[in-house]
């Protein structure tokens, strides 16, 4: 059951509910309040809203603070445990594209190298690879032609970076800002998560299926799970594994076996996934205030974009490149203004995103 109640907190990005003293260190505050973009395409944000937000960002602050304890290391509250930061080169192809939809990343055919961070969801990160659990795969690449949201509202600053941040699941498990309040809160009631999940069935559903056992990171798809804008529209976005040969998962597998079969491939090949996105094409059916909806794809179909192809390489895995890989951020909302997350559930992750990585940072020291 322990084991369950920290996939919710995972998937809510919540950190684990560990029973320690609270940190001696300074803290900073919840404090950036990162200003939110105009509403479109039926998107619903008020002042109610920007309450819920703003109670879900501390009850996340002060949850990671808790669980962070006397630790030398503040670590994420989500996929806190990584299997490495690979070299990748994603390729933009937008001939499939009407040329409407030819905006932001996908406006230019180009190159951008960047990072790719495969992650276990579980914010226990002492967890053996072989247990079932919600993957991530967050992607970062630089030098590309547009400003991101954050720079365009000053809250960073530097070259131009596109971020994505992926999970093997095509939907998230809260559908709005709402019912987002109403389980955090839960985690600090009475009768906690399972109070919550004792009337949410969808919510159970949904985590148990994202939860698997895999061989090999390179080995499953990701999705965006929540809406993001394309242009006039909306669109999920999808990395599909080019693996031919799948791993088989070992019969003894060591407990960090997911970083070293990582390791293992890329050591002697390539990685690469093929890039979709989903425009959408019922929009009323596929509500973005609803982030738990899975989109039909004979409705809304794929549309192929371009390629992921995670560079053949070594050594990601010594003390000095894990260290790096743990220090940096993925954040959403490094997106240009025409690929920007959508809807309440990605505002909300706005100010989380933005506050707990300059809490994390500061409590460990980094710049």
């Amino acid at each position: 059951m322990k084991t369950l109640l920290n996939t919710f907190l995972c998937l809510a990005l919540l950190s684990a509910c560990n029973e320690q003293s609270p940190s001696k260190r300074s803290v900073a505050s919840v404090s950036v309040n990162a200003s939110q973009p105009a509403v479109e395409q039926g998107e619903v944000w008020g002042s109610q809203e920007t309450q819920m937000m703003q109670s879900i960002a501390q009850i996340f602050h002060d949850t990671l603070i808790e669980s962070t304890g006397n630790d030398e290391i503040m670590r994420r509250d989500a996929h806190p445990k990584h299997h490495g930061c690979v070299k990748s080169e994603l390729t933009i192809d937008n001939k499939n594209l009407p040329n409407e939809l030819k905006v932001g990343l996908f406006k230019e055919n180009n190159t951008y190298a960047g990072l790719v961070r495969f992650s276990n969801g579980d914010p226990d990160f002492r967890k053996a690879d072989i247990e079932k659990d919600i993957r991530g795969m967050a992607m970062k690449f630089f030098d590309v032609p547009s400003e991101n949201y954050l720079q365009d509202i000053g809250v960073e600053e530097g070259s131009n970076v596109h971020d994505f941040v992926f999970m093997n699941a095509d939907s998230f498990f809260i559908p709005n800002p709402k019912a987002y309040e109403k389980f955090m809160r839960s985690t600090q009631g009475r009768f906690g998560v399972l109070g919550y999940l004792a009337f949410h069935w969808r919510t159970l559903g949904s985590i148990l299926k994202s939860r698997v056992k895999i061989a090999n990171p390179l080995d499953i798809d990701f999705a965006s799970a929540t809406p993001y804008k394309l242009g006039p529209t909306s669109m999920k976005m999808k990395m599909v594994s080019c693996k031919e040969t799948k791993d088989f998962i070992p019969v003894n597998p060591s407990h960090d076996f997911l970083g070293e079969a990582l390791e293992n491939t890329l050591s002697q090949t390539e990685g690469c996934f093929d890039f979709y996105v989903q425009p959408n094409k019922d929009p009323k059916k596929n509500d973005i205030e609803n982030a738990m909806i899975d989109w039909d794809t004979s409705k809304s179909p794929m549309i192929h974009v371009g390629k992921l192809k995670v560079n053949k390489q070594s050594g990601f895995r010594i003390e000095e490149q894990m260290s790096y890989c743990e220090n940096l951020t993925f954040n959403p909302w490094r997106a240009p203004k025409e690929n920007r997350p959508l809807g309440g559930v990605n505002r909300i992750r706005l100010e989380v995103y933005l506050n707990q990585s300059k809490l994390r940072h500061e409590y460990n020291g980094i710049k």
